[in-house]
């Protein structure tokens, strides 16, 4: 078998993980807080000549046979979110938040915290302030924030104070994290995301910057992600049609030997 068709199998793989990653991203350039992602691809090295001998070449300290799928050269490795932050609109209403800072939110999951830059926020039948998905959202005691029945203006302040009529009611949680921990977030939906297993702890937000009556929105270039994936479809399509091709080889150079 041809060495080439495990060059064209791997980028066609790769090539799809990308375009799954892309398509997620422009189906979402309408969601207020949504992040995009960059899929990040490390090389496998199992060439013997490469590297001395077959044990270095595949970093193992003991002899393994070679798999097909340990000679492609490349494999992706993860996700990459780009957690700067996307365009700020005015939406006028009320219980909409936007942060300037680099924090989160606080929202409840089920026994976990969430933390979110999605701020389209609303009451439901019992006064809670919840998401689009009806999960509350929580304060800085992290307890769910109940407005007065028949709650009349709202105030939210800069440093996210929320009062009703005048009166302080609560204080929004909010938190951030150091830059290595914010790939390890995993996400939960929503523009929502949680803390695996507990591996690390959020931070408190010093000096909020809360907008009330804006919405931060997704950080996706609609246009130039449209155009990256124009351009992985193309490759994806090249690397299928490769795969194609040696395989006819292969077929053809099986015929050739059976009648020699």
């Amino acid at each position: 078998m041809s060495s080439g068709i495990y060059v064209a199998m791997s980028g066609a793989r790769n090539q799809s993980q990308r375009l799954d990653t892309l398509s997620n991203d422009l189906a979402n350039a309408n969601t207020p807080g949504f992040k995009s992602q960059e899929t990040i691809y490390r090389q496998i090295h199992n060439d013997a000549t490469a590297l001395g001998n077959p044990n270095q070449a595949m970093g193992l300290n003991h002899p393994v046979r070679f798999l097909p799928e340990d000679r492609l050269p490349s494999v992706m490795d993860a996700r990459y979110t780009k957690f700067k932050q996307g365009p700020v609109k005015p939406t006028g209403n009320q219980l909409d938040l936007a942060m300037a800072n680099d924090g989160f939110f606080k929202i409840q999951g089920t026994n976990e915290t969430l933390f979110t830059r999605n701020g389209t926020f609303t009451l439901d039948k019992t006064g809670t302030v919840v998401d689009q998905l009806g999960r509350p959202v929580l304060d800085d005691a992290d307890k769910p924030i109940q407005l007065p029945n028949a709650a009349g203006k709202v105030e939210i302040g800069r440093d996210g104070t929320v009062g009703v009529d005048g009166e302080r009611i609560a204080m929004l949680g909010l938190s951030k994290f150091k830059v290595d921990d914010l790939q390890k977030l995993e996400r939960a939906g929503n523009s929502a995301y949680r803390i695996p297993d507990g591996q690390f702890q959020p931070e408190a937000v010093e000096n909020a910057d809360i907008k009330q009556g804006f919405l931060e929105m997704a950080n996706v270039n609609p246009v130039h992600t449209m155009a990256m994936l124009i351009k992985t479809n193309r490759m994806f399509e090249f690397n299928t049609r490769a795969l194609q091709a040696y395989k006819a080889m292969d077929e053809q150079c099986a015929r050739e030997v059976g009648r020699i």
